[in-house]
């Protein structure tokens, strides 16, 4: 049974009875212009408690603002510890005091806990902005006090159903919305002070043109990360550009004009700041199997073709080693043989600047995809990795569910892999471009390209389609040196 104790008469009944009360002091993030600081609802509650003959004590005050409809998403601190204080009978007061009911809650449910609560203990309510103490135990004064909680639920529920409508319209119109990205920055009305779209920064938008430019041609976040720093190429607070910075700014749609509303780009009112081409370009290379851990990756890349090479004996990978201070390669599976590096980089990039550096070989590259059917490819593709991720992450239970999921992941897999390989045919021409332009200068170019582009782009042309995939084999003589152009094979698809 709960232990309750005599229940004072409210003040406006008597002549001045000395109650004691605390108070719940909460800022909404309404925007109506009527919302008061914590300390201005405590100086009106104060002088109300000492008109109605109450001593305030130590209040409830919510550290930030924070809303009490069922659309808040944080929680409310104060209003929790306030009702474990009243269901354990720490309350330690006569009142409770709130500037104005929807204080307590916009919430009915909630609002009825609070007044159960209250009643059981024989604790009265004092609402500041109507000048009256409630008993919650007398029903027209809980009625009064759970009207003004549907009233407080209704306009809670009218004002979500606005602002969704508000956000829905300025969507379909294209207008910004959320903080303004960097690069960019808002364009307000100078009479209504009200926003009315984007535009570059002039300051800040090259600095995003650069990053689009840098990631295209291969450099990695790390490298970037690392320059922006030395050049003293802050954010907004003056900080430093983090890695995951970066990628986050490599990702936004609004750097290209497309505002982005459940997933849907749409036109923005706002010009782009990087051209499309090369933001779709952007998001396919970090779309790719190698780019999409959000982590740094660890080292760095010190060798122009590690991991493009393969032993001709066991098919195993050919990784860099070395031996007395001179680098070789050697087969890492079986260590079915060794061979001097240095040798086999001149072989190996001769061949390659020789080919970018043909007329025919220039003109074929140049002449790009369609960068919408670009786009279209990538999106599909990001759509179906994420449908494999989740499929491959899910816990069947039963085996009638678990084969339900191989089949998935089997039919998902192969659409992934066909949607790679036909984007891969879409824009490897323009990639290998942008990473190192074909012409008469393509070895200056080549020298002056980062490692990582020029192991991208060895990927690429030393590929069985193309160059053809290289393979190193044992010497023919056996512990007999010959010249390295005979130990390697260079395997085409010529059909």
């Amino acid at each position: 049974m709960t232990t309750t104790r005599p229940r004072p008469l409210a003040p406006q009944l008597t002549e001045k009875i000395l109650l004691t009360g605390r108070e719940y002091l909460r800022v909404s993030k309404d925007r109506s212009g009527r919302m008061k600081s914590t300390g201005q609802q405590h100086d009106e509650n104060q002088r109300a408690a000492d008109r109605f003959g109450i001593t305030l004590l130590d209040p409830y005050a919510e550290a930030e603002a924070v809303s009490a409809s069922r659309y808040a998403r944080k929680d409310r601190d104060e209003f929790r510890a306030l009702l474990e204080d009243l269901e354990t009978g720490r309350f330690g007061a006569d009142v409770l005091v709130l500037w104005e009911s929807s204080r307590g809650s916009r919430r009915v449910g909630e609002w009825t806990t609070l007044l159960d609560l209250l009643e059981d203990r024989g604790i009265l309510v004092h609402v500041t902005t109507h000048g009256r103490t409630y008993d919650p135990a007398n029903p027209r004064d809980r009625r009064t006090l759970l009207e003004d909680a549907v009233d407080s639920e209704y306009e809670s529920a009218k004002t979500a159903l606005r602002i969704r409508r508000d956000v829905a319209a300025n969507a379909a119109e294209g207008r910004p919305h959320g903080v303004c990205p960097f690069g960019l920055r808002a364009v307000h009305d100078a009479r209504t002070g009200r926003l009315l779209t984007w535009e570059a920064d002039p300051d800040k938008a090259p600095v995003i043109r650069e990053l689009f430019e840098r990631l295209r041609k291969g450099h990695s976040f790390k490298a970037i990360t690392k320059d922006y720093a030395e050049r003293g190429i802050a954010n907004r607070k003056g900080s430093p550009f983090s890695h995951q910075h970066l990628r986050d700014m490599a990702t936004k749609a609004a750097y290209a004009g497309y505002r982005v509303y459940k997933g849907e780009l749409i036109e923005g009112t706002w010009e782009a700041i990087v051209p499309r081409d090369l933001y779709w370009d952007v998001q396919r290379i970090l779309s790719e199997p190698g780019h999409q851990s959000s982590a740094p990756r660890p080292g760095r890349a010190l060798h122009e073709f590690t991991g493009t090479m393969r032993c001709d004996v066991c098919g195993g990978p050919i990784g860099t080693v070395g031996t007395r201070g001179r680098p070789e390669y050697k087969c890492q599976k079986n260590g079915c043989l060794r061979i001097e590096k240095p040798a086999v980089d001149d072989v190996v990039r001769g061949v390659i600047l020789a080919y970018l550096s043909r007329a025919d070989v220039y003109e074929g590259l140049v002449r790009r995809s369609d960068s919408a059917d670009v786009a279209e490819v990538t999106a599909e593709l990001a759509q179906l990795r994420a449908e494999l991720a989740e499929a491959e992450s899910a816990t069947p239970a039963s085996v009638a569910e678990a084969r339900m999921f191989a089949r998935l992941i089997e039919e998902t897999g192969a659409k992934v892999a066909e949607a790679e390989t036909r984007l891969r045919e879409m824009t490897t021409p323009g990639e290998l471009v942008a990473l190192m332009e074909p012409g008469a200068d393509v070895a200056k170019r080549w020298e002056a390209a980062p490692v990582s582009a020029r192991r991208k782009v060895a990927a690429m042309l030393l590929a069985p389609e193309i160059l053809g995939e290289v393979r190193i084999t044992r010497s023919p003589v056996r512990n007999h040196r010959v010249p390295v152009t005979e130990r390697l094979v260079w395997r085409r698809n010529d059909g």
